[in-house]
């Protein structure tokens, strides 16, 4: 025996107020005690601890019945609790303790509690734990009062499901019936996966549209992006290139036309003293005017003299009339000195008056030669007279000569003076035209450049305009124009038409929200999960087949096995029971059939399989000396013993940790008791075996026997009996 129950503790358990501990130190334990007394309540106790969930098979309709409710002397309990004590030192219970409490509290608000080595479980841990040892729900081995023909009258699917209990495929079934139902969920969740993709499919290939024209809308923005930050860039380059270039030349001119305003202010201011100088001749007006005085006085005096040359010669000639009418050649020679000095003073004088005066005189002088010296015809001047006369007149003019060749001299020098400045001047106004012109070239050109600035300074807005227009457009984190080659106006024309084509087909595509990626990314995981889960779902629904599969073949082929080797001990108890017979287990296989034979309607349309019976197990007997054949003619005894040899035969094949036996023996008479006591005490080799009884012959294979009596507080107790005792209370 691998596994033993050690003991059993009940508190508050029905008519258990007080603490009641049971120890199973003996194959065989009995308990004993008259009617009343409350030693069914152990049986139940044990029931109710594995999981019992009906109230009825353990006398309780709620659960607070099954809480001790106080009598007149005992007040009531405020819960009941139940523990088993199992020694796992096999570790046939998979956990790793050495000895495995089970208990189960019941609260009066009807709250259950499963506890597993103190440790709050589901009922569904022990049942699974229970499995394990063949201590199934079916709870086949415990047999309460008036249950010895249970198994007889039950089902077949539930002997069916005692006989997997006994044979240990519960934990199978378990396991099957878990792998199914997560099949079942697989299944369930693959359909909602299919729906759920379906659902979203038409929506997902809409939003893979907008987020096709998005990435196009997105890929042109990067286009007109590196195409806007390369334009502004080599724009930008241009315009510094241009506007260098532009500073450069302007540079020179800007120079020049300063060095020539310059010497023009220089000159202007020069040719303002020149002007002064001109405006105030003083000195040659104050030589003009003595020189034409001079030259006045000296024309008079000519004439005077000329006059008395003229008497002089009249009065030679008057004196030397004989001699004829000739004029000496001294004379003529005389006459043309004095018309050339006349002239050449003409023509050394600005003045026209002075000219015309000499001029005149010239004539007169001419004129005077060529008619004769006239004489009044009573002068009476001597030459005496008139040579002196003459000579003070030569004398003056001598000085007036002198005096005039000094004023001539000193106008020449202060004309050369004059002259000079006025040929400065003028060559300071030749300069100053020439400079003038020059600046005015100057001016000319730097009006070109200041067009040309303007130009350059209208293109600088312009840029300044594309560039806030580009920053609006894509965003002003992405235009950051670095350094570049500048354009080429061809190239610049190129690059204008091409982002102004790509800001076209921007406008023209239109806006495309970008929580539409958001959410498509977000449907599309949910489509590949989906996807995903579909594959691991089939996956697992495929494994899961395969696993109930596999667990369906070993429940069968163990379940097969199992029934063969329970008929044998199954026949072998039967006869030790009724002296012969025969006894068998058959197995009923579950037949289907379908509600219609309309096979032309669609799969999904057609009528599911129903089953003609669930199957199970059918028992045969028959009875030695008695042509009896089935358990409905058996007598209350005969269903007895053979309930009873079926119970045996299955604990024999796959012995339970104990067997519970609620006064299964009290139909029996003395010889079957006989027998039933031997049966016993061979099953209990390899069972615990707890019996409830008052059959002297079941005490007699007691180990160990415990006595139970209720006094008048309405509590139950235990008693510890010698056997002689128990003997003579069972007589």
């Amino acid at each position: 025996m691998s596994i033993r129950l050690k003991k059993l503790e009940l508190s508050g358990f029905k008519s258990f107020a007080k603490l009641a501990r049971f120890d199973f130190a003996r194959p065989i334990t009995a308990i004993v005690g008259p009617n009343g007394s409350g030693k069914s309540n152990v049986a139940e106790s044990i029931r109710w601890v594995l999981g019992e969930q009906s109230l009825k098979s353990i006398r309780g309709k709620r659960g607070e019945d099954l809480i001790f409710n106080g009598s007149a002397s005992a007040s009531r309990m405020s819960k009941a609790s139940v523990a088993l004590y199992f020694d796992n030192s096999s570790h046939q219970f998979p956990v790793e303790f050495d000895e495995v409490i089970i208990s189960r509290r019941v609260y009066r608000d009807g709250k259950n509690e499963y506890l597993l080595n103190d440790s709050e479980v589901r009922l569904k841990d022990i049942i699974e734990l229970l499995s394990n040892v063949g201590l199934g729900v079916s709870q086949h081995h415990i047999i309460g009062q008036g249950e010895a023909d249970r198994v007889l009258y039950s089902s077949p699917k539930e002997r069916q499901q005692a006989i997997e209990d006994a044979l240990g495929l519960k934990i199978y079934q378990f396991k099957r019936q878990e792998a199914e139902r997560k099949l079942y969920r697989t299944e369930e969740n693959m359909r909602q996966a299919q729906a759920l993709q379906k659902e979203i499919g038409p929506h997902l290939k809409h939003l893979e549209r907008l987020v096709e024209k998005f990435k196009q809308v997105s890929e042109t923005k990067i286009r007109l992006e590196k195409m806007l930050n390369d334009y502004l860039a080599r724009s930008k380059a241009w315009l510094n290139a241009v506007s260098s270039d532009l500073y450069s030349k302007k540079k020179k001119p800007i120079e020049e036309l300063a060095r020539a305003e310059k010497k023009i202010k220089d000159l202007k201011d020069n040719l303002a003293g020149l002007k002064k100088i001109e405006n105030e001749p003083k000195e040659v007006r104050e030589s003009d005017s003595e020189l034409a005085d001079l030259r006045g006085h000296r024309t008079k005096i000519e004439r005077d003299l000329g006059r008395l040359e003229g008497m002089l010669e009249a009065a030679e000639f008057a004196d030397s009339s004989a001699e004829g009418e000739m004029i000496s050649k001294e004379e003529v020679e005389a006459l043309l000195s004095d018309i050339d000095n006349s002239l050449t003073s003409a023509m050394d004088t600005d003045v026209l008056e002075e000219v015309q005066g000499i001029i005149q005189e010239v004539i007169s002088r001419i004129s005077s030669f060529f008619s004769g010296p006239v004489l009044p015809e009573n002068a009476k001047i001597s030459k005496k007279d008139l040579f002196d006369k003459k000579k003070n007149l030569e004398e003056e003019l001598a000085r007036i000569t002198e005096r005039e060749k000094a004023l001539v001299k000193k106008r020449e020098e202060l004309n050369l003076s004059f002259y000079e400045s006025l040929q400065s001047q003028r060559l300071s106004e030749n300069e100053l035209f020439g400079l003038e012109s020059e600046a005015n070239d100057l001016r000319n050109t730097l009006r070109n450049f200041d067009i040309e600035q303007e130009k350059i300074k209208m293109r600088e807005e312009e840029f300044s305009r594309e560039l806030e227009e580009a920053k609006r457009h894509l965003g002003e984190d992405k235009i950051n124009p670095g350094e570049a080659e500048a354009y080429s106006e061809p190239e610049r024309e190129k690059a204008k038409k091409e982002i102004d084509r790509l800001k076209f087909r921007l406008e023209e595509a239109g806006g495309v929200d970008p929580a539409i990626v958001k959410e498509y990314e977000e449907i599309k995981a949910r489509d590949e999960f989906f996807s995903r889960e579909l594959d691991d779902l089939i996956k697992s629904a495929k494994s899961l087949r395969e696993v109930s599969k596999e667990l369906a073949e070993k429940i069968e082929h163990d379940f097969s096995g199992g029934v063969e080797k329970i008929n044998k001990e199954f026949q072998r108890f039967f006869e030790t029971m009724f002296g012969g017979g025969k006894a068998k287990l058959a197995i009923i296989r579950p037949e289907k059939q379908s509600k219609t034979e309309d096979e032309d309607l669609p799969e999904e349309m057609s009528s599911p399989e129903i089953l003609k019976n669930e199957g199970g197990i059918d028992i045969d007997v028959s009875l030695p000396r008695k042509k009896i054949k089935g358990l409905d003619m058996l007598s209350g005894g005969e269903r007895a013993l053979t309930s009873i040899a079926l119970l045996f035969a299955m604990s024999a094949v796959n012995p339970p940790p104990f067997l519970v036996l609620d006064e299964t023996d009290a139909a029996l008479d003395e010889s079957n008791s006989r027998r039933y006591a031997e049966m016993l005490k061979s099953l209990s080799q390899t069972t615990q075996i707890i019996t409830i009884t008052h059959n002297r012959e079941t005490m007699k294979q007691a180990g160990v026997l415990y006595g139970v009596t209720m006094g008048s507080d309405g509590i139950s107790r235990m008693l510890s009996l010698k056997l002689s005792e128990a003997e003579e209370i069972a007589q």
